[in-house]
């Protein structure tokens, strides 16, 4: 088994060691604007293996809904699935966003933004949650123990 040399230091104290790695991120300086940039491109990839669940259903959608004026009384109700047996459904109010996973399960649901922001809740044991709503395009990450899902972009 080959040995590697970590240098000619036993740290057999903490606060030593730790001052030393407080000077060695202190001599660090700023991050790159690079590295910045290849590491939001690695964090938008960590989802890659969710399915993707599309609209099924849109309140705003129906034809009742083009009835002339505002009704500002109307919440709008979204659901989102797909072929893998599992969908989310959410409705718009000003509470928040009031949902809930189908199946029921206890799991988590993140809220994620087109500008890289993310609001993470958990759901109770009916799989309801609730999220703040969001001012621009936003989709939601939906995970359980027995699946995981990312919605289409939804802009309010």
């Amino acid at each position: 088994m080959e040995q590697h040399d970590l240098g000619p230091h036993r740290w057999g104290d903490d606060e030593e060691l730790f001052e030393a790695l407080r000077d060695a991120l202190r001599s660090a300086g700023p991050v790159p604007p690079d590295v910045t940039l290849s590491g939001r491109a690695a964090w938008t990839w960590r989802t890659i293996d969710a399915e993707l669940a599309t609209l099924v259903y849109d309140s705003y959608l129906e034809e009742s809904a083009a009835v002339r004026g505002e009704d500002n009384t109307r919440s709008r109700l979204l659901v989102f699935g797909g072929d893998f047996g599992a969908s989310v459904e959410f409705e718009v109010g000003e509470e928040g966003l009031v949902g809930q996973l189908l199946p029921p399960a206890i799991g988590e649901v993140s809220l994620l933004t087109s500008d890289g922001a993310a609001v993470e809740t958990t759901t109770d044991e009916v799989g309801c949650f609730l999220l703040p709503l969001p001012t621009g395009p936003f989709r939601l990450l939906c995970r359980t123990t027995e699946s995981t899902f990312t919605t289409d972009w939804v802009r309010l």
